[in-house]
């Protein structure tokens, strides 16, 4: 990350040691109670990377004196009193709900958020409490809230400090999960469970209907077991996208009650729609169509000559639109691809 300052690179380290942490707990199977390791070190995760975010654009993520007067801004700060009789001062950093409510803005209906407020009230319930039954019940939001963590450093930061090549798929037992949320009143009395139950139903119960479908608020999946493939050698586990399916497939997982998720590009805010890549998906892209391609002076000669005519073809824009000196980022029409192979081709 050349150029960042270095509490940013030590911030983002920080997020995704956290985040690999929880995975690592959550999938530890001698830990019975998996949800409590692993909301608290997403909570980090997602803080310290708020935190990154902020820093990179040029915003301070303390909180604020009120009232102080004074032009330049005055921030809280937390004392520590040491054995020695020294005194530590350090302005008191913005929590997770501060962060999400600064990033956010007014966008109060995105799912992302939803997820992520999600676990904030559920997080301070369950400190106290021995719930291993609760993890099925809330899986899906626990998957989602890590792939938001990893879209979030790819979207902001750089891919090569994505957190998916150091994880794989756990090994699992075939079995059904039982719902603990449609546990009898009993069960949940006995386990000291039922407000967090309660909780739970009532947060679902606000959402909206898109919210709540919305991979980013809870990703789910269903695990088919089929007989072993053909090649000694495939993979033992992959996924299937909609659009490679027949219409006569689709019938047969709707017949038994699978509704498929249709691939939906990630839509950025203030970026047109058609602007679909960015600059590392522009190249990988090109790769693909064109396998000699090099980024060489003649690739950004001929780039340079394609904005130039096609300026239409390039979306700028600013990680913070409210800060002048903001980073930006590049997006890119699909489009551009053919307007380089007729180039290359030639």
């Amino acid at each position: 990350m050349r150029g960042e300052p270095y509490i940013v690179k030590q911030l983002l380290q920080k997020a995704r040691d956290a985040a690999l942490l929880a995975v690592e707990f959550y999938n530890k199977p001698a830990v019975s109670f998996k949800s409590e390791g692993y909301i608290t070190m997403m909570c980090i995760a997602w803080t310290s990377l708020f935190h990154a975010y902020f820093l990179k654009n040029k915003v301070k993520p303390y909180y604020r004196k009120k009232n102080s007067g004074q032009k330049r801004p005055r921030f809280e700060q937390i004392t520590e009193n040491l054995p020695n009789g020294k005194v530590i001062k350090e302005n008191r950093w913005w929590e997770l709900q501060e962060c999400i409510k600064q990033y956010f803005k007014n966008d109060t209906r995105h799912p992302v958020r939803k997820n992520l407020e999600f676990f904030i009230p559920l997080r301070n319930m369950i400190v106290h409490r021995h719930l291993p039954e609760l993890d099925d019940s809330i899986f899906g939001e626990c998957q989602a809230l890590l792939i938001n963590f990893n879209n979030f450093i790819e979207q902001y930061f750089d891919k090569k400090y994505s957190i998916k090549n150091s994880l794989s798929f756990s090994l699992q037992l075939a079995q059904s999960p039982k719902n603990f949320i449609e546990a009898t009143k009993d069960e949940l009395k006995n386990k000291d469970a039922s407000k967090i139950v309660e909780y739970i139903k009532s947060y679902r119960s606000s959402l909206t209907t898109e919210q709540f479908e919305s991979p980013e608020y809870s990703f789910k999946a269903v695990l088919i077991q089929v007989k072993n493939h053909e090649s000694k050698h495939a993979l033992a586990l992959k996924f299937i996208n909609e659009k490679d399916l027949t219409e006569k497939q689709k019938e047969q997982l709707k017949n038994i009650g699978i509704v498929l998720v249709k691939e939906k590009q990630m839509k950025i805010d203030g970026v047109p729609e058609n602007y679909s890549l960015t600059y590392h998906d522009l190249i990988s892209e090109l790769k693909k169509e064109i396998p000699s391609l090099k980024r060489n002076k003649e690739f950004y000669d001929r780039k340079k000559e394609i904005l130039k005519n096609f300026p239409n073809l390039k979306h700028t824009r600013s990680l913070d639109p409210n800060n002048p000196k903001s980073p930006k980022k590049d997006y890119y029409d699909p489009k551009i691809i053919d307007e380089f192979k007729k180039l290359y081709n030639t």
